[in-house]
């Protein structure tokens, strides 16, 4: 026996909510990786996007992932990189930015403490 409608139909908002956090998270890594490395980043997405078709194989009746899945999923993404990725993405990369001053700024207070720590023990043993 199939699956009601209404088991479709929220298979099929979860996969296109699933795209659309898929776009997000896209978002929020695509100023770490203009930035530095990229391999990480793009390891971590694969993941999660390899995490969602599998939640979405496992919600299957039959443990196997759709086509409508995959192709509602795809809208999700599309949907959030066209409508909400354009104004959400300037904040990201302004909060990559400002935390990557604050950052730096903490490298130079260490640095600065690590060379009196080290001066002060220095002159202790000597």
């Amino acid at each position: 026996m199939g699956l009601g409608i209404r088991a479709q139909a929220a298979s099929l908002l979860f996969a296109c909510t699933g795209g659309a956090g898929l776009g997000l998270l896209y978002d929020l890594l695509r100023p770490i990786r203009r930035r530095g490395g990229d391999t990480l980043w793009d390891l971590l997405f694969c993941a999660s996007a390899a995490g969602l078709a599998f939640l979405l194989a496992m919600r299957a009746e039959s443990g196997t992932l759709g086509t409508g899945e995959i192709a509602f999923c795809l809208v999700g993404l599309l949907l959030y990189l066209w409508l909400l990725s354009p104004l959400l993405f300037p904040v990201f990369e302004k909060l990559v930015e400002t935390i990557g001053v604050f950052f730096k700024k903490a490298q130079f207070l260490a640095k600065k403490v690590w060379t009196l720590v080290k001066k002060l023990f220095q002159n202790l043993s000597g």
